[in-house]
């Protein structure tokens, strides 16, 4: 373990043991000002000498939000705040310094398009955005300062690794009474103890199944064989699953010990977007002590995996969606859905170009968008080349399932390895089967519709 993470998982740790003590603090002003304190401590303990990118990355965006024209907002921090990120991916190198930047763009690139979107909805009731309906008392009806921007983006919630969560949803943990009245303790010692459990299996499966042994020659010109290099990937890709899993309870644990995304569950709380359903619920539970006492509530919003849907499918779409929830919302709801106007092929392409920048402008990442968009999109075309629902549903839904399987299988050096020639070694190794596929799947496609024309 390198200091670097030992530095990372501590303050995290930190932040949790600290949310108590946070959660106690009446005073709003005194409440807002501790939390971006501590965000920015964090951010200082992680980046080290390096933490004037976030000063740039903030102000740069501040400088955006507060002098250009409102309906260009949006497109000017994003094209701001990803250049820059591009930058960053290009100099420095370890995951836990890129994740504060990357925590930093999504907030401040989607406050932007938060006040773009309250411009636009002036002459209108109500905005749709993606599979939720806005109202107006959703949207932000003041331009937040320079400092409430400051305070939003070093907030300590969720700085680490996520998750992403709204303007609205900021300024609703300082307005409304519910963090007081969800089971909060209780969730953080649930969510503890499955990262202890999570942690336990990672270090077993990295005692037996080191992901060095891509960058030995013995792995590729030793006694193993194509079969043995690429089922090699699979405990790799359940150490990757439970990495992740530790870092996002840990993350969580920090919101949900503070009471922070805590909502009624009858407003269908959306993972990064917030209620969904019955406002006026909120300001009577708001309002009320007696009814806010009476209803239930959960951390659905803070929900980071649906893992029914991330295991089991059938869908590669579905996949995708239930890993990372808050982030995907992200991308769908101010990329895919508003960036630009054009079929859904040109959309998905551009968000996972987008998706590509945030995470790492490398070739193993791209080749992950590459293929994830290539074959999600012949996912569709095979939906609609033949019947898949009714009788035939079960049968195309275990199909679709064990080729989704393949595919992550296929793609976890990718996830793990980011030296691009051992990644490039790797699959020359294993003849780029399943591109070999997805191109005989493409053609037989192709194909289909033009017999099917004639």
């Amino acid at each position: 373990m390198g200091v670097d993470t030992i530095i990372f998982y501590s303050s995290l740790v930190m932040c949790i043991t600290l949310g108590s003590y946070y959660k106690k603090i009446s005073e709003v002003n005194l409440k807002r000002n501790f939390g971006s304190g501590l965000g920015f401590l964090v951010s200082c303990l992680i980046c080290g000498t390096q933490i004037y990118h976030t000063v740039l990355l903030v102000w740069g965006n501040i400088v955006i939000i507060k002098c250009c024209d409102r309906r260009y907002l949006h497109q000017i921090s994003l094209a701001y705040t990803w250049m820059y990120l591009f930058y960053l991916h290009y100099y420095l190198a370890h995951s836990y310094v890129i994740w504060i930047y990357q925590t930093l763009a999504l907030r401040l690139v989607g406050l932007a398009f938060e006040i773009h979107l309250a411009h636009r909805a002036k002459g209108e009731t109500r905005v749709s955005v993606t599979r939720v309906t806005i109202g107006d008392s959703d949207l932000i009806t003041n331009d937040p300062s320079a400092v409430d921007i400051i305070t939003y983006a070093y907030f300590f919630i969720g700085l680490h690794k996520g998750p992403y969560y709204r303007w609205k949803i900021f300024e609703d943990h300082f307005s409304s009474p519910f963090a007081t009245l969800g089971d909060c303790r209780v969730i953080t010692e649930q969510k503890l103890k499955k990262a202890c459990l999570c942690a336990l299996g990672y270090m077993l499966l990295r005692m037996k199944y080191s992901p060095e042994f891509y960058y030995m020659d013995e792995f590729y010109t030793g006694d193993y064989g194509t079969d043995f290099r690429y089922l090699y990937n699979i405990p790799q890709l359940m150490t990757y699953f439970l990495f992740y899993q530790i870092t996002m309870l840990l993350c969580t644990s920090v919101c949900t010990e503070t009471g922070f995304g805590v909502y009624p569950a009858k407003c269908v709380p959306i993972p990064g977007f917030g209620p969904s359903a019955r406002f006026s619920l909120l300001k009577v539970a708001a309002g009320t002590t007696e009814a806010a006492i009476q209803e239930e509530y959960n951390f659905s919003m803070l929900k980071c995996f649906d893992h029914e849907k991330l295991l089991i499918g059938p869908k590669m779409k579905d996949s995708v969606r239930s890993w990372d929830m808050p982030t995907r919302f992200w991308f769908w709801a101010n990329v895919y859905k508003t960036s630009l106007r054009a079929n859904k092929e040109v959309r998905s392409a551009w968000s996972f170009f987008a998706w590509t920048i945030w995470c790492s402008p490398t070739l193993p990442q791209t080749i992950i968008s590459a293929t994830l968009w290539v074959y999600i999109h012949l996912e569709s075309e095979y939906g609609e080349l033949y019947d898949t629902s009714g009788t035939m549903k079960l049968p195309w839904d275990i199909g679709f399932s064990i080729m989704r399987l393949f595919c992550l299988i296929y793609l976890t050096p990718c996830f793990i390895v980011s030296d691009t020639s051992v990644v490039l070694r790797y699959y020359n190794s294993i003849y780029w089967i399943f591109h070999v596929i997805l191109f005989a799947l493409m053609v037989a496609a192709i194909v289909i519709y033009k017999l099917r024309g004639e």
